[in-house]
């Protein structure tokens, strides 16, 4: 399967049904296939199949359209943050050598009806997408992907997140962030709607939510801590919750529960690597610190601490089994949990420490929403441990904290300096800029 071949199927059965909305913008299936079709024929006329194509539209309708005018021409698409400096934008380009860059400059020209032209053939084989990822350097790194390596995982994802053609799917974000775009291709191959938000702010989110009719939500945890300060009533039309990126927090899960009565509430583990992983389903497993068991197709093991995975969703270059560097462990009912990126352990003085240790330690800190615990060199100890705390209030001090990992982490793990902020400012992806975090130590 191709990752539009649904897409096209459902135009077929049902052209005037609404697959995106954004802003004042409304677009149906018929419409979408007759855009990808336009510029297909354009970009054929153009570029060459396997060229890359760097996207950058504002317009997160526009870039779904050319990502899949691109995929049906047999070009790459990467597609970057439209924010993204022009800094980042060259050392990018470097990396996938493009033959151009698709923005909100760019025009396609109409060189007229589709008539008897033949569209190329296309294999689930080939690779239709350059996705970025950061990892934990901060530097952007390109996964390849293949149609098949996506659109194989549509079905369990359906199957497994609640989710059908009656869907209409809420999105915050960049399309630049993996786990966005996927939602979104997989719910237009599914049938459904998405509506994309306008703003960062959660109160328009909630204002969209409800005008919408908005049935199932895709977000990362620190914006579903943002949605829920805002939120005051409960939402019972929203069937479906998932989240990704990061690890949900229990606090979260259980505020999620109470204002969406109706929802079931799912989170993943993948990577841009590995794909779907694991999933969790908070209403039925009350193993809150896994991230779940295997998702449907997936084997996964732990090697040297590390987790690895072997599965149909792996990328291309990482087949047939892959590790991303994470540390976890699996329990006898088989879920498993993520304790960390192995580049992140903190050695001090000759010591391999777990930064998730401490944080889960700290993160039960009745005034504590998050921690985030780092390794910082030092000349004797190789590495001492550095916290940065975001309070739930302002009575917290630095000094309340120390006193509580006295009493609560043994000597060796007790962070050598605190700094509480009022904020964890995010990445692109919407994941705590942890890169960000250590350069302001």
């Amino acid at each position: 399967m191709l990752i539009f071949s649904g897409i096209y199927e459902n135009a077929e059965k049902n052209p005037n049904k609404i697959c995106m909305i954004f802003r004042n913008t409304a677009v149906t299936y018929g419409e979408l296939i007759n855009y990808i079709d336009e510029r297909t024929i354009f970009l054929v006329g153009k570029y060459t199949k396997g060229e890359k194509v760097i996207i950058k539209n504002t317009n997160p309708v526009n870039t779904i359209i050319n990502l899949l005018a691109c995929s049906r021409a047999g070009l790459i698409s990467v597609p970057v943050n439209a924010k993204l400096s022009s800094l980042k934008i060259n050392k990018i380009t470097q990396k996938v050598n493009k033959c151009c860059i698709i923005d909100d400059k760019f025009t396609f020209y109409s060189i007229g009806e589709k008539g008897d032209f033949i569209f190329p053939h296309i294999e689930d084989s080939y690779i239709f997408l350059g996705a970025l990822s950061s990892g934990t350097t901060g530097h952007n790194k390109v996964i390849w992907r293949d149609h098949r390596s996506w659109t194989s995982a549509f079905r369990y994802q359906s199957e497994v997140f609640n989710i059908s053609y009656k869907d209409v799917l809420f999105l915050t974000g960049s399309l630049s962030y993996t786990a966005n775009l996927n939602s979104s291709m997989h719910i237009l191959n599914e049938g459904g709607s998405i509506v994309f938000s306008k703003s960062i702010y959660p109160k328009t989110w909630i204002r969209e939510i409800e005008q919408n009719n908005i049935t199932s939500i895709f977000m990362v945890p620190a914006h579903y801590r943002i949605l829920l300060k805002e939120l005051k009533t409960n939402l019972s039309n929203v069937n479906s919750l998932l989240s990704a990126g990061d690890k949900i927090d229990a606090e979260t899960v259980d505020l999620l529960k109470e204002k969406f009565p109706n929802a079931h509430i799912y989170e993943y583990y993948g990577a841009s690597e590995l794909g779907h992983v694991a999933y969790m389903d908070f209403r039925k497993n009350d193993k809150v610190d896994s991230v779940g068991k295997a998702f449907p197709k997936v084997k996964f093991w732990i090697e040297d601490n590390l987790i690895w995975a072997e599965s149909p969703y792996i990328a291309p270059d990482f087949r047939p089994k892959a590790s991303v560097g994470d540390i976890g462990r699996i329990d006898n009912e088989g879920n498993l949990y993520v304790l960390g990126r192995e580049n992140n352990t903190i050695n001090k003085g000759g010591v391999k420490i777990l930064p998730y240790n401490i944080e889960k330690v700290l993160d039960n800190h009745p005034e504590i929403s998050k921690s985030v615990v780092f390794g910082v060199r030092h000349p004797v100890k190789g590495e001492e441990i550095y916290a940065v705390i975001l309070s739930k209030s302002n009575s917290l001090t630095i000094k309340d904290i120390k006193e509580y990992c006295k009493k609560n982490l043994e000597p060796y793990l007790q962070p050598k300096k605190i700094k509480i902020v009022r904020d964890l400012k995010l990445n692109s992806s919407g994941k705590i800029d942890k890169a960000g975090l250590f350069n302001s130590l």
